[in-house]
């Protein structure tokens, strides 16, 4: 279990931004992971992605980042 989100994780997180050409100014990445993550929507094209607390933190990456796409308007 990780109580912190790591500055390597937050890294990879916006890698999938920079991949995609989107302004990192559109996330929200709140620095304590917390059980069972996800993404919010906070309005005016912002997201906030919650890093969870336990499990693989590559898998989970690698199965929402089309959803972090999607929800700010890079995928249908």
């Amino acid at each position: 279990m990780r109580d912190m989100v790591s500055f390597p994780q937050i890294e990879q997180i916006l890698e999938i931004l920079d991949d995609a050409d989107i302004n990192r100014e559109l996330i929200e990445i709140p620095l304590g992971a917390k059980d069972p993550g996800g993404i919010e929507d906070l309005g005016s094209g912002k997201v906030r992605l919650t890093v969870p607390a336990t499990g693989d933190f590559d898998s989970w990456l690698e199965k929402i980042s089309d959803q972090l796409l999607r929800a700010l308007g890079e995928l249908n």
